[in-house]
């Protein structure tokens, strides 16, 4: 009871301790403590830092000057550039493929600013991503090439113990004595999976062994032992085919094979082809808009010019006291020139801003001191297509057709695989292994060793041991594992079914698609072709119209406000006319995009940069070894056909021939003016 009773008093005063002091937990008091505790540690866990990333500014970014405004309007010099160098120099500049989505050309202005690899920089096409692709060392060729690298796995282990044993000897009396033990073990392996999906290795090993127990016959050993051996897929996993695809050691639903890792860096090509398209697509849609800018700020200036005259014309006239000086056409005289002087500030401002997107594009700085100026002229000749030709030549030749052509054929190599998991696992190994066993581990004769008073005659070594004395033995046999119901091995090739036909449907859709834009880019062509006429027809009528209507104001015969009005028609229709031009030029290439021709319309191919030379001087190597070796047939699994072949990026001539001249990546050997038309 008197113990019940302390117990309740301490619990009483542990409770009376705690609410004493509170529920809020208390630091640890030291000794000796200098109370700058707090400034020990960051006060927040996240906060925004600067990486220490140090690469170096392009001297286009760090050199730039100041803009080109309406402020600052006047450049430093004229830069004449044709359009056949402003592709050599954005193709010489461009690492990085620049693109102008959000940019829109017309008639009133361009708007929008570049902004993709601001926004989006890991979406961004470079002319390393079909390296990038190639060299992933996950799924690129040799990723994939690398599971049929020959594997050297070797091993050295020594171990010592010295336990205590309970047991008894002739000569230790029933005391509890230790045992020492002494082993160490060598293992060599090199093993080789086949394209066929075979496995083959050769083992050699060799061991120590050594320990005071009583009951062995001597008290140190070696044996030795070399092993080879296979296992080979006759079923489920076996063939050149399913191995390419799929790859050794595959999974369901999981392919990484070498076909499989080709096709990738195709579809990575065709990728990087689009990219190229449609960089000197926007290259000659802005460098045309630029040339577009020149001549409406000139009409501008013709248009002002004109006004100012008018209005020097009717002060003139109002000084000599003349009926036609009047208030009224003063007003209307200086109220048409403000309007050409707003007209040519816009169009001047306009003229900068298609410059510096011709200068982005070009990787220069958004201004250096010159002012580029377009010297080429636009075509006004007939260019006519054939459509049964276009459209054949849009059906083979569009990239994006021969990127999903190379998905679908992925999927029906997938296929292929998957329906390889629906067949058993069935396997036949074999092991052929000879062993040795001696005193020493190399030696060439017996040995004779004295325990007691009985000799004790031992082989000299288990290297010896290994090759005369015939310790031999082999195995052979199979082994069969078959799932029951194999359901994920069918919902495998149900969804290679579906995703198969889902590829096949797009690219349907995808040509479906490409003939629909070509039918109207192909009427857009014919358009603009006819109203090029048109507006051609329609300038000179208003030049005539500017001429008729200031002789007739100049006899009196007609009011201002009809001169004002012709001017400013013969503004707009010299506007309109070369806005029509350059639209019938963007069209001419909008076409050759759409079919694919775009590049050959440029001269531009693309082949692969050099390699190191040390890369030829081992492929050498590799066909010499290639030639003296022995061919192994393996037409009994044959792969299907999976390519057919190089693809001619320049119609009519070898695929495999690299043009002369040739840069890194690009060609660039344009064709005349003449042989475009």
């Amino acid at each position: 009871m008197n113990w019940k009773l302390n117990f309740k008093a301490l619990l009483t005063g542990f409770a009376l301790l705690g609410v004493l002091a509170g529920c809020q937990p208390q630091q640890p008091k030291f000794l000796g403590s200098r109370g700058n505790v707090a400034g020990q540690y960051i006060a927040e866990q996240t906060r925004i830092e600067y990486p220490d990333a140090c690469v170096e500014s392009l001297d286009d970014v760090v050199n730039c000057h100041e803009p080109l405004t309406l402020t600052n309007p006047d450049p430093d010099s004229e830069w004449q550039l044709t359009l056949d160098e402003c592709r050599q120099m954005a193709l010489d500049n461009s690492k990085v493929l620049r693109q102008l989505q959000g940019i829109n050309f017309s008639a009133a202005g361009v708007n929008g600013m570049p902004n993709l690899l601001l926004d989006y920089p890991s979406s961004t096409l470079t002319v390393w991503d079909p390296a990038i692709v190639e060299s992933n060392p996950l799924s690129g060729v040799a990723a994939t090439l690398s599971a049929y690298d020959a594997i050297w796995n070797s091993s050295v282990n020594w171990n010592s113990a010295n336990p205590a044993n309970n047991e008894t000897g002739s000569y230790r009396d029933s005391h509890i004595y230790p045992t020492h033990t002494e082993t160490g073990t060598f293992q060599s392996t090199i093993s080789k999976v086949t394209a066929t999906g075979g496995t083959f290795y050769a083992q050699a090993a060799a061991a120590y062994d050594y320990s005071d127990a009583s009951s062995r016959l001597w008290g140190s050993d070696w044996t030795s032992e070399l092993v080879a051996g296979f296992s080979h897929p006759l079923l489920q996993g076996a063939g050149v085919e399913f191995n390419r695809i799929a790859g050794p050691g595959a999974t369901v639903g999981t392919y990484n094979g070498v076909v499989l890792a080709r096709i990738n860096e195709d579809i990575a090509l065709a990728d990087f082809e689009i990219g190229v398209r449609d960089f000197l697509k926007d290259l000659e849609e802005t460098y045309w808009n630029l040339y577009y800018a020149y001549r409406n700020l000139h009409a501008s200036g013709v248009g002002l010019e004109a006004a100012l005259q008018s209005w020097r014309t009717v002060k003139a006239q109002m000084d000599e006291g003349y009926v036609q000086g009047t208030a009224q056409n003063i007003a209307q005289a200086a109220q048409n020139y403000q309007r050409f002087r707003v007209a040519v500030k816009e169009a001047q401002n306009n003229l900068y801003k298609n410059e510096r997107l011709l200068r982005y594009l070009l990787g220069l700085a958004p201004t250096d001191g010159r002012l580029i100026k377009p010297i080429d002229e636009p075509t006004v000749a007939r260019v006519k297509y054939n459509w049964c030709e276009i459209e054949a030549e849009a059906l083979a030749r569009t990239p994006e057709l021969r990127r999903q052509k190379w998905t679908v054929k992925r999927r029906e190599l997938e296929l292929i695989a998957a329906r390889n998991f629906l067949l058993p696992e069935l396997n036949l190994e074999g092991q052929y292994r000879f062993h040795g066993m001696g005193h020493d581990l190399f030696s060439y004769k017996d040995r004779v060793d004295y325990e007691g008073i009985t000799p004790i005659t031992t082989s000299g070594s288990a290297m010896r041991s290994l090759t005369h004395d015939g310790y031999q033995d082999w195995t052979m046999g199979m082994s069969l594992q078959v799932p029951v119901g194999f359901r994920r091995q069918l919902a495998a090739v149900r969804n290679a079914e579906l995703m198969l036909s889902r590829e096949r449907a797009i690219l349907q859709e995808q040509e479906f698609e490409t003939v629909h834009n070509l039918s109207d880019l192909y009427a857009d062509l014919d358009r603009t072709y006819h109203l090029v006429s048109e507006y051609l027809t329609l300038l000179r009528f208003a030049r005539q119209e500017v001429s008729a209507v200031q002789a007739s104001f100049d006899s009196g015969k007609t009011t201002l406000f009809e001169v004002l009005d012709a001017q400013q028609k013969l503004a707009d229709a010299e506007t309109s006319y070369y806005r029509m031009v350059i639209d019938y030029n963007v069209a001419i290439m909008n076409l050759n995009y759409r079919k694919g021709s775009l590049l050959e319309y440029n001269g531009i191919t693309l082949a692969e940069g050099p390699w190191p030379t040390k890369a030829y001087f081992d492929a050498n190597t590799r066909a010499a070894e290639r030639d003296a070796g022995h061919y192994v047939n393996y037409k009994i699994t044959e792969p299907r056909v999976i390519s057919r072949g190089a693809y001619p990026q320049i119609q009519g001539t070898d695929p495999t021939i690299v043009p002369e001249n040739s840069g890194a990546y690009l060609d660039t050997q344009l064709p005349t003016l003449e042989e475009k038309n």
